[in-house]
């Protein structure tokens, strides 16, 4: 990015009247490859620009967005940034951090692989998981695997003073396999997502465990509506947290429409439960040196003790919390966790297992069923009846139902947990939940 076109565009908004400009500019390039059927399906290359513009002008504030880079050197570019933001509403919060906050250093979190990743590799590797997944006996199709290479750089100016950027790369190897028995066909899938290459767990890998995962499902019966204990699979656990960060999102809390707005200080876990974001986390997928807001990101303790300790805040919305910005800032609007999980427990998920007499392993749910709102949750699901601490068989065609505050206050934590999405959990295991079934 070139830095002498975006202090550029700061001196020409200051020229028509901002008093203080904030730019946000993203160089994204993506390669991804989809195969099918062991065949190559698709190859996509993109190179993308994205430069969030905040002009305020007193207490008034726009955002002006572009794709086009050659547009910022255009004179009329800043003069419809400040006219905007004369003509938008006086905001209420100081929205900017003071300047003696803004981050002085950048730490160095390893989230850039400096390795070239060519389309062939990619390709190689969808092809190869493919491959072998097909060759699994049981495996009778494939949705296709899909490889894929990420790279960003980010770059953050405040007025002509104050500039900071980092470098960053994910990259992607994920297969969906299927299944028929009886003529019921099931799927499942396996991925892995890392800064490294690296560190990708292998193509081998992700085909054996994509088909177990699918040929575990066949046969799967219906049961009659419960209430029984119920343990989330990891993969499932994680979802369920995300749900968690959106509850403990700042706006959320500060426009009271979350169900933990009150819950501060309070005890909503267990005695041992312990739940973090940490942004520092070396090739953390989620890990970066600053937020939008220009702040140091660091480590923020959520839960201890099973106590809420901390809500995620950028600074908008910690000013009117009246609290402290966590570092969560993204994008200028949004607040987003890092490298956000539950710490292992002190239980093996065999533990969790034995203790169930009879109940539910729920590997897979389905849409979106949390009320941030009230804490209410209800998702479709897919899983394995528990029967004297063993799985016995798969179950289908079921929903798990309750109420957060109650499902985290009864939950027991395994010490199986994989970072392996950014928002991530070990499996739970939560000692009474309502199961729908005929």
């Amino acid at each position: 990015m070139d830095k002498n076109i975006l202090s550029d565009v700061v001196r020409r908004a200051k020229k028509d009247g901002a008093d203080n400009v904030d730019i946000l500019a993203a160089e994204n390039s993506t390669v991804s490859v989809s195969t099918r059927l062991a065949q190559l399906e698709n190859v996509v290359q993109s190179e993308e620009v994205c430069v969030k513009i905040r002009v305020s002008v007193g207490k008034r504030s726009a955002i002006i967005i572009t794709d086009n880079f050659e547009e910022l050197k255009e004179e009329s570019f800043a003069e419809k940034a400040v006219f905007a933001a004369k003509n938008a509403p006086e905001e209420t919060t100081e929205f900017r951090p003071d300047s003696s906050e803004l981050c002085k250093k950048i730490r160095n979190s390893d989230i850039c692989d400096a390795r070239v990743v060519s389309s062939a590799d990619l390709i190689d590797a969808a092809l190869e998981c493919e491959s072998i997944a097909l060759q699994i006996k049981g495996i009778t199709n494939s949705e296709g695997a899909k490889s894929e290479h990420f790279r960003s750089k980010i770059t953050l100016m405040k007025n002509a003073d104050f500039s900071v950027e980092y470098e960053k790369t994910i990259n992607m190897l994920s297969l969906v396999t299927l299944a028929e028995k009886d003529g019921f066909l099931e799927r499942d899938y396996d991925f892995s997502e890392t800064v490294y290459r690296s560190d990708l767990k292998s193509p081998r890998q992700i085909a054996n465990e994509a088909a177990e995962r699918t040929l575990r499902r066949l046969g799967a019966k219906k049961i009659r509506s419960c209430k029984v204990p119920v343990i989330f699979d990891r993969r499932v656990s994680g979802q369920l947290l995300g749900s968690f960060a959106s509850a403990i999102n700042g706006s959320s809390i500060a426009n009271g429409v979350s169900f933990l707005k009150d819950k501060l200080s309070q005890k909503i876990f267990g005695d041992t439960i312990t739940v973090t974001d940490k942004s520092s986390t070396l090739r953390g997928l989620r890990s970066r040196p600053f937020d939008s807001d220009g702040l140091e990101c660091s480590d923020v303790a959520v839960v201890r003790g099973g106590v809420l300790e901390s809500f995620l805040l950028n600074t908008k919305y910690a000013n009117k919390l009246q609290m402290k910005s966590t570092g969560n800032a993204s994008g200028f609007d949004d607040i987003a966790p890092h490298n956000f999980c539950i710490e292992n427990g002190d239980e093996s998920f065999g533990d969790l297992l034995k203790s169930v007499k009879s109940g539910l392993y729920v590997v897979e749910v389905l849409g979106n069923g949390v009320n941030l709102v009230t804490g209410n949750y209800s998702q479709g699901a897919v899983g394995f009846w528990i029967e004297n601490g063993e799985i016995t068989y798969p179950v289908n065609e079921i929903t798990v139902a309750g109420n957060f505050i109650d499902m985290f206050s009864r939950c027991r934590v395994a010490d199986d947990l994989e970072m392996t999405s950014g928002i991530d959990a070990p499996s739970l295991l939560i000692d009474e939940v309502i199961v729908g079934g005929v």
